[in-house]
């Protein structure tokens, strides 16, 4: 074998394994960025279901209940692409795309208010909201959504977190009166109260208004007619404070920081 013939031989052997590495790396890369996607789709999906999994029944208006469905349904598109054999991903899509006709054949006005009576269900809504108001910034950076679209998405949540302050209160109040702490219980009344009276737009919470007032006389007169409840301490009993707390400091700055969708 002449000199020519290996030195050709080795040029193509070598060629051979420098395009076998730069395929191999290719492939490896490629298979690097799929599991990175699948990783962070994944992990959208999963906090998106928080999100719609984390609201009582009619809680949520239509509009905010198709905009999470609608983005959760790409996502689902996008995992079933990328992974075909899982039968998880194609059960989820037909669940998921069934529940966006329901929510499609509701009325544009049949949302109605869905009171929160507990405490600990009352600070979960608040994570899913917060997380919900997050992802409208997301979209609103992203251009998915108009400024107007936005605010008045941020609008609907903003009135939520009001009424879940208000039911935060009044839950409270009633835990206080059922424990015949009267003073405790005229004081998240009083305070739920205040608040409606502050926020109240076009009427919103008239009805509430003027029930909780007469709440917050009957209890006054009972207290008033109670010599033993003159020493009642008005603590909490080192339950953990109302919700409403976040209605104080809510802002766009605060609830919209440590995004997770981008």
């Amino acid at each position: 074998m002449s000199s020519v013939t290996i030195i050709t031989s080795i040029i193509v052997l070598l060629a051979g394994l420098v395009c076998y590495a730069f395929i191999s790396q290719t492939m490896s890369q490629k298979r690097q960025q799929k599991e990175r996607l699948l990783l962070v789709l994944k992990s959208r999906v999963r906090n998106f279901k928080f999100i719609l999994s984390g609201f009582p029944a009619g809680f949520l208006p239509k509009e905010l209940t198709l905009l999470v469905q609608r983005s959760l349904l790409q996502l689902l598109e996008q995992l079933a692409k990328l992974e075909p054999g899982t039968a998880t991903h194609k059960e989820d899509l037909q669940l998921l795309t069934q529940q966006i006709a329901e929510a499609q054949r509701q009325p544009p006005q049949s949302h109605q208010s869905v009171t929160v009576d507990n405490p600990q269900k009352a600070r979960e809504i608040k994570a899913c909201l917060e997380e919900l108001y997050k992802f409208i910034f997301h979209l609103e950076g992203k251009k998915n959504l108009t400024k107007a679209q936005a605010d008045a998405y941020r609008g609907m949540i903003r009135h939520l977190v009001l009424q879940l302050a208000v039911d935060s209160y009044a839950a409270h109040g009633r835990i206080a009166r059922e424990k015949g702490k009267l003073r405790l219980a005229i004081h998240y009344f009083d305070l739920a109260l205040k608040l409606m009276m502050k926020e109240r737009t076009s009427g919103s919470f008239d009805a509430r208004i003027t029930q909780m007032r007469a709440l917050i006389k009957d209890l006054e007169d009972r207290l008033q007619n109670e010599s033993n409840n003159a020493a009642e301490v008005a603590k909490d009993d080192g339950d953990q404070p109302p919700v409403n707390s976040e209605w104080d400091k809510f802002t766009q700055e605060n609830w919209k920081k440590k995004q997770i969708y981008d």
